[in-house]
């Protein structure tokens, strides 16, 4: 945690937070739509270029998670930002061990 973040958790308490996350993940979402628009994959374009549309993506992603960061203490939250849940994603797909790499 940083002095800002240290701030922020003595203003607002877990239920404000929690209402800051599920906005960002809202705004994330419909920032994952955006990319899908720009990228030209379905038929509703969007006039916004595809690296803007990344871009602010990866903005809203890093909201998404700033506010997690404030919600979970630093040793989960550091455990949780590993890639456990895409080995666990991997894995449900049938992702093997030695399996070469499509």
């Amino acid at each position: 945690m940083n002095k800002y973040a240290d701030f922020v958790k003595t203003k607002l308490d877990k239920r404000t937070l929690y209402e800051q996350l599920a906005e960002e993940a809202a705004e994330l979402s419909k920032a994952a739509l955006k990319v899908i628009r720009a990228r030209g994959m379905n038929n509703n374009v969007t006039p916004i270029d595809p690296i803007q549309a990344e871009n602010d993506l990866l903005e809203e992603a890093a909201d998404v998670m700033g506010v997690l960061a404030l919600l979970i203490p630093d040793d989960r939250y550091k455990n949780f930002v590993s890639y456990w849940k895409i080995e666990r994603w991997a894995e449900r797909l049938g992702y093997q061990e030695g399996e070469k790499d499509a």
